[in-house]
């Protein structure tokens, strides 16, 4: 017990007020986490962003991507030790990481269309310096999440903008059924544009889902059944996460091909994913290999 104690002394730089503790009683299940449903349902921010840095690799995008991925790890990572110890050293590193990801998504989704363009990368690594050092100085956690609060909120206003234009350019679709653009003329639109969009949505709807969460988590908690408000948004920002990630990649991959963007939804079509596209000069050279064997011919002659 004594080494406990001292594990969680190590981590205290200062007390955290009540309304910064969610609704999950402190130590009521076990002596050794403080909040076990809310560290564990962290686990899903961990996921959507260990799968988004997985595929990053795999299918060769930019470094961009994988950093993003990282940040929403941090999040998640972050979030669980916070809800393990309510440690507010802990809880300043998951709102920077918050800050980071919400930065390095307004990064991407901005320069989405450039071939070759470095910066989105750079400025990433620099924000998150700057995140580093902010965390450094000790500020008392009430200013702190009041900043981070902020923040996001400005932050989230202009990708939720940046979105919508990507997905009015890109897709020739609106983002959301309220959007003044008119795209009536689009009777037809091809079904990898429409699983396009639909992941632009259910980056949207969880997010704004968690959002409601999140502002009524005194409601939900002097509800008749408590469901645990803060773990429900830990679980709805991972699944958002997941098709932001999801989303950007795609959408980089198909502008960066040339061809439709490609996705694989599985579950019943509730869970997509991006996978790798057919780039146009190999299709048509697939295309072309099988209209040859099917006429006869098996190999050309040099001329």
């Amino acid at each position: 017990m004594e080494t406990l104690a001292s594990f969680r002394k190590s981590f205290e730089i200062g007390k955290l007020s009540e309304s910064a503790d969610p609704c999950e009683s402190n130590y009521a299940m076990t002596k050794f986490i403080a909040e076990p449903f809310n560290a564990i349902s962290a686990l899903g921010l961990i996921l959507a962003g260990s799968n988004a840095m997985h595929q990053s690799r795999k299918y060769n995008f930019e470094v961009r991507f994988s950093v993003l991925g990282f940040s929403v790890v941090l999040i998640g990572t972050a979030s669980a030790l916070f809800h393990a110890t309510l440690s507010p050293v802990t809880k300043a590193w998951e709102e920077m990481a918050i800050i980071w990801a919400t930065f390095g998504w307004m990064c991407i989704l901005a320069q989405i269309s450039n071939t070759t363009n470095k910066t989105p990368s750079i400025a990433m690594f620099l924000a998150l310096a700057v995140g580093i050092w902010v965390t450094q100085l000790g500020l008392e956690p009430k200013i702190l999440i009041l900043g981070s609060h902020i923040l996001q909120t400005v932050a989230c206003a202009v990708n939720l903008y940046l979105l919508n234009k990507c997905v009015e350019q890109y897709c020739n679709l609106n983002l959301l059924p309220c959007s003044p653009k008119d795209f009536s003329y689009n009777i037809n639109p091809h079904p990898s544009v429409l699983k396009l969009q639909l992941m632009a949505r259910w980056h949207v709807g969880c997010a704004a889902a968690a959002f409601i969460i999140r502002a009524g988590g005194a409601f939900f908690c002097e509800a008749f059944i408590n469901i645990q408000p803060h773990a429900l948004w830990h679980l709805l920002l991972g699944v958002s996460c997941h098709y932001g990630l999801q989303f950007a990649m795609a959408l980089r991959q198909s502008i960066l091909h040339k061809a439709p963007p490609a996705t694989s939804w599985t579950l019943g079509g509730l869970l997509g994913c991006v996978v790798p596209t057919e780039v146009p000069s190999r299709a048509m050279g697939a295309q072309l290999r099988w209209l040859l064997k099917m006429a006869g011919v098996d190999q050309l002659d040099s001329v």
